[in-house]
């Protein structure tokens, strides 16, 4: 009798450890689960609390974008009223009270301005910058689109060539072959020209533009052009004939270099215009060390006669009469084709920066009365 109440006593405390264990184990489960779910809890709190403040900094750089652009519009609709003389006042009220946007308007007048803004709140650090570039899409390089056929368009194309070695023999087909792209007619002009006809015998046909092109990089498709890309990209004209001991084959740049779609006049602009584009104006032709001296000049003002205040005067030519007066030798034939001031068309760049996020606005900008006109608009991202 007694050992089978011993027995069942052994069982009854074996039974009761397996429900003790079980009773563990399933404790166990349930804190890990609850741990797990908690953790969860926190991770999504965590990703919820990043994404607000990603959300909160995307909107802020946004606005400082739009600040930026709204910036651009000021300096473009009023940069032309802007006089250097008002920066020059001595009276404490007047400096004061001065249009703090007077020197990028000054800037702008010579054809580029940089703004850089920050976004500060009062006892916190910088929060947000803004950068706005402002330059002129005109007369920097040649309206592609105004040189039709004329004595004075045949003098920049061979003053082009001439800069970036093209030889003779290729020059002419080029020309001849751009005249018919651009004009309206289906006469081939010269001896080289292309109309529809050519093209259509081409492997991949296409029609000729007769007409504005809508990019530079369209001269690709022009007889001449197409057949070597150097000419228009620069290089090894033709690499199978390349003499590797002259050189004498290879293009110091390409006629890409040189034009633009934007512009109203045939000019170029004097004080932005680089050494390269300079020496293509007719007059000019080609002579690198005038070339050299109106780019030195320009930055140096080493020639220029103060009309009193140094610091506030820009050392870029105001007319063609400043020119002439500091820098000698620079033939009449070249004022018909130099501007001094952009005019309508501008490339604006925008980018806003806060919290290692940017955003960046690209813009071709028209000023026309009191308004800004987009011709082109590109964001990124």
């Amino acid at each position: 009798m007694d050992a089978v109440n011993a027995q069942r006593s052994t069982l009854n405390a074996q039974r009761s450890s397996q429900n003790n264990g079980s009773a563990l184990i399933i404790a166990l489960w349930t804190i890990t689960l609850l741990s797990m779910l908690v953790m969860s809890f926190a991770l999504d709190a965590i990703l919820e609390g990043k994404i607000n403040v990603y959300v909160r900094q995307r909107r802020q750089v946004d606005y400082l974008t739009q600040s930026g652009i709204a910036i651009a519009e000021m300096l473009l609709l009023d940069y032309k009223n802007a006089s250097s003389a008002a920066s020059s006042s001595s009276s404490s009220f007047e400096e004061e009270n001065t249009d703090k946007w007077l020197q990028y308007k000054l800037d702008l007048q010579r054809g580029s301005a940089n703004v850089q803004a920050y976004e500060i709140e009062e006892g916190q650090p910088e929060k947000g910058v803004v950068t706005v570039a402002i330059t002129s899409a005109e007369a920097n390089k040649w309206p592609v689109n105004k040189l039709v056929k004329s004595d004075a368009s045949d003098q920049i194309w061979e003053n082009i060539f001439t800069v970036i070695g093209l030889p003779m023999e290729y020059q002419e087909e080029v020309v001849d072959s751009w005249y018919d792209w651009r004009d309206e007619d289906r006469t081939v002009t010269g001896r080289n020209g292309a109309e529809d006809e050519y093209y259509d015998g081409l492997e991949k046909p296409y029609k000729t533009r007769n007409g504005e092109i809508a990019s530079v990089g369209e001269l690709e498709m022009v007889k001449g052009v197409r057949e070597h890309p150097a000419i228009f990209n620069g290089g090894v004209l033709n690499p199978e004939e390349k003499d590797k001991k002259s050189q004498i084959n290879i293009l110091h740049g390409g006629v890409k270099a040189f034009f633009d779609i934007y512009g109203e006049t045939v000019k170029i602009n004097v004080n932005s215009a680089d050494m390269e584009v300079l020496k293509t104006v007719p007059g000019i032709d080609g002579d690198e060390i005038l070339a050299g001296a109106i780019v030195e000049e320009r930055t140096t003002g080493a020639n220029m006669a103060s009309s009193g205040s140094t610091t506030s005067e820009s050392r870029l030519f105001k007319d063609w009469n400043d020119l002439n007066t500091r820098i000698t030798g620079v033939p009449t034939e070249a004022e018909p084709y130099l501007s001094y001031a952009p005019e309508k068309y501008f490339e604006i760049k925008v980018t806003g920066e806060a919290g290692g996020i940017s955003h960046r606005i690209t813009a071709v900008a028209i000023v026309e009365s009191d308004k800004v006109r987009y011709l082109r608009w590109r964001e990124d991202p």
